[in-house]
């Protein structure tokens, strides 16, 4: 007889993982499986975003990706040159980690932690639930979706043996080559290839010893055809990651890897090459993230160049959409629609961040071909700061854009009631805080030390921020007859109610308000039949 589960995740990396987290810190019992061994020789993400440790908060791993061992004095700025011995175009700067604080928007700030260390610190979490079950070297082999639960074949590729799953739900975080979504029948639509790259982990002690150009996170390499690579701090001590881009004529499949190291550097300095990982720059989108029992998350719907660190980072929010919603299934006051909402409300934000890592890589490669940039003459000098001047200016932004972490919005959702104000105008830098529903309910501290969003997360939070007894004791009454888990929160706080912009605001486990007013002019069981996908 097969094995019945509620949720059966199917890949290991960090989107995987976060599925698996915050099932397991939710209480739902789920497996995950993962073809490989869950080792990472490369990181292929680096960048933490201020979402995604807003995220980790909640979970309780916020101090584990600030405190994992990069040096907290490291200064982040990036850096346009010809080489590292050669010439400065540019530079951005961007203070160490122990200066900087918390944004104002938020409790907390982006990291540097690569993938080599973050993915355990998922991992290890996971795993502390009882629920939550990680088979490494297990392969999903098919699936059936049955209407009410789904039958999957899964073989363990170390012991060559075969089983079957059975689960309420599969989630496929399986990556581009996804198999749920080819089975499913989805296109990926968009730009492939962009490029194809090369990525070089190079051991260098001390490098800023040889150079003149300080210690920097990121070191862009442009010559007399463009720009060709980025030159990244991995550990801050002495691993780097060297990415070579194919839109400078380079071929990562016939090429001296040794040779590119060292016109990178601009001299024969010591380091040693501890891997190659070759891969292909996309910028694309499927054409569906989910269908009848399936859903799918990262890179399996949404493929997107690097530049920016928005992939990963939009994983982990897609698994905060999904965690919640299967857990309001599995303990039964979801409506039918609750997880059909998932769809509705990620597709548009990964194609938004993926039409934004596309203006990113363009901003970075698009027009940087200045002959004689390399020339230490009067000419090659003037060049150099007409390239640096232009170059800084299109990317001054571009490695911190919050709007694009913090400015997505489910608008419009079946699952969120609005209030008839105007949409603000979609920044994807900068960032106003509001609190219109399918926006991510605003950041305040609070008179105990506490963020807003320290307050959510659980269940739904009801925030009464002035008066509303009388309505919140009938909402409380409405969530009780459903099941539905409610929190009521009164604060007396003016700036919060000013940023707010309500009396009452109802906040989703996920951390989006759902819905806001001063008065309880509605049915409330309407209201939380809408939030909760069965209106």
């Amino acid at each position: 007889m097969a094995t019945r589960l509620p949720v059966l995740i199917c890949g290991g990396g960090p989107v995987g993982l976060a599925v698996a987290l915050d099932l397991g810190w939710r209480g739902v019992p789920c497996l995950l499986v993962e073809q490989g061994d869950g080792e990472r020789v490369q990181p292929k993400m680096l960048f933490v975003s201020v979402r995604s440790m807003e995220i980790c908060r909640r979970w309780g791993v916020e101090d584990k990706v600030k405190n994992w061992g990069f040096p907290d004095d490291f200064p982040h700025d990036n850096v346009f040159v010809t080489t590292l011995a050669g010439h400065e175009i540019a530079r951005l700067p961007s203070p160490a980690f122990r200066d900087r604080k918390p944004l104002p928007v938020s409790p907390t700030n982006q990291w540097h932690c690569p993938q080599t260390w973050f993915d355990p610190m998922l991992r290890d979490t996971a795993r502390s639930y009882p629920g939550v079950e990680l088979r490494y070297r297990t392969k999903l082999e098919d699936f059936e979706d049955k209407g009410d639960h789904v039958v999957a074949s899964l073989t363990d590729t170390a012991a060559g043996r075969m089983e079957t799953i059975e689960a309420d739900w599969l989630v496929a975080c399986d990556g581009f080559r996804s198999l749920a979504r080819e089975k499913l029948g989805f296109a990926m639509r968009g730009r492939n290839p962009v490029d194809k790259s090369a990525n070089l982990m190079v051991r260098i002690p001390k490098l800023s010893q040889y150079h003149n150009k300080g210690d920097a996170a990121r070191y862009i390499m442009v010559g007399d055809a463009g720009t060709w690579a980025t030159f990244v701090a991995v550990d801050g001590r002495e691993l780097w990651r060297i990415t070579l881009y194919g839109s400078a004529g380079f071929d990562p499949y016939e090429c001296d890897y040794h040779e590119w190291i060292r016109r990178a550097l601009g001299a024969d300095w010591p380091y040693t090459l501890e891997s190659v990982e070759r891969w292909t720059r996309r910028g694309m989108v499927s054409d569906g993230f989910a269908k009848g029992r399936v859903l799918m998350a990262g890179d399996a719907v949404h493929a997107m160049p690097p530049n920016g660190g928005f992939g990963m980072n939009t994983g982990v929010a897609d698994a905060n959409d999904l965690g919640w919603k299967l857990a309001a299934d599995h303990f039964g006051w979801g409506g039918a629609g609750l997880v059909a909402s998932y769809e509705i409300e990620r597709r548009p934000v990964g194609a938004r961040a993926v039409a934004e890592a596309l203006r990113d890589y363009d901003r970075l490669t698009s027009n940087t071909r200045y002959p004689g940039i390399t020339d230490n003459t009067p000419e090659g000098a003037r060049t150099r700061a007409e390239l640096g001047a232009r170059l800084g200016a299109a990317n001054r932004r571009a490695w911190e854009p919050i709007g694009i972490h913090l400015g997505y919005r489910y608008d419009p959702s079946p699952i969120v009631v609005p209030d008839g104000t105007k949409a603000p105008e979609d920044d994807e830098f900068d960032y106003v805080p509001t609190a219109r529903p399918g926006s991510r309910a605003p950041h305040v501290w609070l008179n105990d030390g506490r963020s807003t969003l320290d307050l959510f997360g659980r269940n739904f939070t009801l925030l009464c921020l002035g008066g509303g007894d009388a309505d919140a004791a009938r909402l409380l009454g409405a969530a009780a007859q459903r099941g539905m888990p409610l929190d009521v929160r009164h604060i007396d706080d003016p700036k919060l109610r000013d940023l707010y912009a309500r009396t009452m605001v109802l906040v989703r486990p996920d951390g989006h308000v759902a819905w806001r007013g001063d008065a309880l002019d509605e049915d409330p069981a309407l209201i939380l039949d809408t939030v909760r996908g069965a209106a």
